[in-house]
């Protein structure tokens, strides 16, 4: 299948998608590529500054890049012709910031967890003295 290799010096972005759509595809393509400007909107510049994201289409795929390309991207057609999209590789950035953002996420809960804890038992020792007085 042919291949389309399309840098993007400051970071894959929404134009640079767009541009592709503008110069005609076909409306499942269309799609396809509507669907990869929403993920990366959807996420933060800095993750597409140094990525390559894929778009696997019918009669050709699209590779847009920029950077070191650590972040590899790729959208495609499901089995059940529905978009889909994976991550086929991460850089150490958006790694580590994902990780961060998931032990921020456990933390938060858990902190969440202790204090409604703390005010269910402050409340029951808040009736009974009322009760008591």
């Amino acid at each position: 299948m042919p291949q389309e290799r399309i840098n993007c010096p400051s970071g894959v972005g929404p134009s640079d998608i767009a541009a592709v759509i503008r110069q005609g595809v076909s409306e499942r393509d269309r799609l396809l590529l509507q669907y990869a400007i929403d993920k990366i909107l959807n996420s933060a510049l800095w993750v597409w500054k140094d990525s390559e994201v894929t778009v696997l289409g019918d009669a050709k795929d699209w590779v847009f890049y920029s950077g070191s390309t650590s972040n590899k991207f790729v959208v495609y057609h499901d089995g059940d012709d529905k978009q889909a999209n994976k991550w086929q590789s991460k850089g150490w950035k958006l790694f580590l910031h994902e990780r961060a953002s998931d032990i921020w996420s456990w933390a938060k809960g858990v902190a969440e967890k202790y204090i409604i804890g703390m005010i269910d038992f402050l409340e029951k020792k808040a009736i009974e003295w009322y009760k008591l007085a």
